[in-house]
Order: structure tokens, then C-alpha cells, then sequence
């Protein structure tokens, strides 16, 4: 299925738009880094996969700036080998409204940490402006959703009751139970809210 929307959305002009803009005696990496597990075939890999990424934020201090429900690495055991977890939260959708707001907090807080951002298209423009001043700074994109899909062993993409899933079309109310062990170890991590 991956593989056919890629396909598509080559088809047309786009790979020549693409072809234009790289170079080819460059080396470029996987771009589907945030995502080791639905969209291969094969899923068997996947274990090693995860297994590799976690190697980023090993024993790392690690600020994360998501929107307010998309709660990454909370309800499983992704970010245990951190050596710390902050975060950063904004809005769910158009946080592109408060960004010069946003970038200025993430500026403060996250010196010395791996920033991992989930905000969509927006991720991949902050990384870039955080690289420019030197932050270590990655967009991991839906890495947090594919790893509970990897838990649970799904073959189709499904709802997560405690987190914001934006690939399923219609999905239900999010679980707010504050007293449920991973919500208030979430809410104990959270150090700045930008709206």
C-alpha cells in the first residue's frame, strides 16, 4: 500500500521536480525514520528497528515539543532509556500561529537535549531552524504511534485511546484519566504550554 502511494504521488512531474533538487553524488538517508513498522511488508524487522532508533535518546536528557494530545513515548515503554523526559506542549493543529512564540521556548529550555518535535509539517521547519543555532533537534514524526502499532501487532492503522493518532480519519474522545499512572508521570513532564 506504501509503496503504491508513493508510486502515485511520483507519477506526473514530481520525480523530475525531485530528481532536480538532489544530487546524486550525495549519500541521503531514510526518510522513514518515524516509520519502522506499518508501512513494510514484512514486519518481522521491525523489533530492530526500533531497537536502533531508541540509540538516539539513550541516557539523554530529552525535551520533547508536541501538541497537546499527542503525548509521545506516554502508555509505553518507548523513551524508558532517556535520562530525563521534558515537554514542551502547544496546539493539536495550526500551531503555526504561536511558532516564533514556540521556537523562542524551545530555544530556552532545550540547550544541552535531544529536541524531539512532533508537530506535523512544522517539525521539519523548527529541526531546521534549531540546526541553524546549533540544537540537536528531530523531527521523529509518527515514530511513537508506530511503535504502539508494533506492540499491539496491528496490520491496519488504528485509534490510541490516551494519544491524538492523525492518520486514522475518525477516532475517539481522548482517555484523560489523570489518575492512571503514565497520565500523571505525563503530566509531571510537561514544563512549558505555548497556545
Amino acid at each position: 500500500h506504501a509503496a503504491s502511494a508513493i508510486r502515485q504521488y511520483l507519477g506526473g512531474g514530481a520525480r523530475n521536480e525531485h530528481m532536480q533538487l538532489l544530487d546524486l553524488n550525495r549519500t541521503y538517508y531514510d526518510a522513514y525514520l518515524s516509520r519502522p513498522y506499518m508501512i513494510y511488508k514484512d514486519k518481522k524487522g521491525a523489533k530492530n528497528r526500533f531497537q536502533h532508533i531508541r540509540k538516539l535518546w539513550n541516557n539523554q536528557d530529552v525535551l520533547i515539543v508536541e501538541g497537546e494530545h499527542t503525548r509521545f513515548g506516554v502508555g509505553n515503554d518507548l523513551l524508558n532509556n532517556a535520562k530525563s523526559v521534558q515537554r514542551i506542549l502547544t496546539l493539536d493543529k495550526n500551531c503555526y500561529n504561536v511558532y516564533d512564540n514556540l521556537l523562542n521556548k524551545v530555544k530556552k529550555m532545550g540547550k544541552d537535549k535531544l529536541i524531539m518535535i512532533i508537530l506535523g509539517p512544522v517539525a521539519t521547519i523548527m529541526a531546521y531552524d534549531l540546526a541553524k543555532y546549533d540544537y540537536w533537534a528531530v523531527d521523529i514524526g509518527q515514530l511513537d504511534v508506530e511503535y504502539e502499532w508494533y506492540l499491539r501487532q496491528v496490520k491496519e492503522r488504528c485509534d490510541i485511546s490516551y494519544k491524538t493518532v492523525s492518520e486514522v480519519q475518525k477516532y475517539n474522545a481522548i482517555d484523560n484519566d489523570f489518575n492512571k499512572e503514565y497520565i500523571k508521570k505525563y503530566n509531571y513532564e510537561i514544563v512549558e504550554v505555548v497556545k
